[in-house]
C-alpha cells in the first residue's frame, strides 16, 4: 500500500493519470474533458494499482466511484483484477491489491448498482480478502442479500478445534458484526446458529481463561490489599 515518492508507476502530476493518482480536485474535471478512453484507462490504472503512499490516511475510493459513475465505466476490469489467478496466492498481499478495488465497489454498491454488489456478494464467498468485501456488504446489503453468504463464508472454517479458533478471530476481528448477528439468528440454517453460538462461548472462555493466567502484581481480594496495591504502585511510579 506504500509507494514511493520517486517510484516510476507515478504519474507526473500535470498528466491526466498524474492528478488522478494524486486524488487532485480538477482531475475529475480533466478526466471528463480528455477523450473517454483516455480517462477510462487513467482510472483503471489508478483503481488496479493503488498509487497512495498510506491508504490509512488518504481515502480515494469515493473519489475514485464518482468518477466511475461519471464515465459509466464497466466493472469487468474489476472483476477480472479481483478474481485472477494471483488472488489466489499465498504472500498476505491480497489487502493491498485488492482493498481499493473493494473499496469502490462498495462505494458504487450504495449508488444502488446492483453489479457491484452482486460482485461483492461473489468475491465475499470466494475471494482471498473476504473480510473486506463482507465489511463493505455489512453496511450496505440488506439482511436477505447477508443471510446468504452465511453458508459459503462458515464453509470456509473446518469443524475443527482449529478451524473453529480461526472462525472465532474472524468473527471478532470484523469491522462490521451485523452479518456475524445475521447468520447466528438465522432460523433456516439452525446449524449455523448453533456453531457460531458454540464458537462465541468458547471465545468467552478462552479469554477468561487468559485473564486468569495474566502474569504480573495482582493484589488481593480485600479492601485494605487493593488500596494498599495502588498506594504501592503510587509511590514506585510518582506523578
Amino acid at each position: 500500500m506504500f509507494v514511493d515518492s520517486v517510484d516510476s508507476d507515478i504519474a507526473p502530476s500535470g498528466t491526466l493519470l498524474g492528478l488522478l493518482q494524486r486524488g487532485r480536485g480538477d482531475g475529475t474535471l480533466h478526466a471528463l474533458a480528455a477523450p473517454r478512453a483516455e480517462a477510462l484507462a487513467a482510472l483503471r490504472q489508478c483503481v488496479l494499482h493503488d498509487p497512495r503512499r498510506d491508504w490509512q490516511i488518504e481515502h480515494r475510493s469515493l473519489y475514485y466511484a464518482r468518477l466511475h459513475m461519471e464515465l459509466d465505466a464497466s466493472l469487468d476490469d474489476i472483476e477480472e483484477h479481483l478474481f485472477s489467478a494471483e488472488d489466489a496466492l499465498p504472500g498476505g498481499e491480497c489487502e493491498s491489491r485488492t482493498g481499493l478495488a473493494l473499496s469502490v465497489l462498495g462505494h458504487l454498491a450504495s449508488y444502488e448498482n446492483a453489479a457491484a454488489t452482486a460482485l461483492l456478494r461473489r468475491y465475499a464467498t470466494s475471494g482471498a480478502n473476504w473480510q473486506w468485501a463482507l465489511d463493505e456488504l455489512a453496511v450496505r446489503d440488506d439482511d436477505a442479500g447477508l443471510r446468504a453468504l452465511g453458508p459459503a463464508v462458515l464453509a470456509r472454517f473446518p469443524q475443527t478445534p482449529a478451524g473453529d479458533a480461526e472462525l472465532a478471530a474472524a468473527a471478532r476481528e470484523s469491522f462490521e458484526p451485523r452479518p456475524w448477528r445475521l447468520w447466528a439468528e438465522d432460523p433456516a440454517h439452525p446449524e449455523q446458529a448453533a456453531r457460531l453460538g458454540r464458537v462465541r462461548e468458547q471465545g468467552c472462555f478462552d479469554r477468561w481463561q487468559r485473564q486468569l493466567g495474566a502474569q504480573g502484581p495482582r493484589p488481593g481480594w480485600s479492601v485494605r490489599e487493593v488500596l494498599d496495591w495502588a498506594q504501592d504502585g503510587y509511590e514506585q511510579h510518582p506523578r
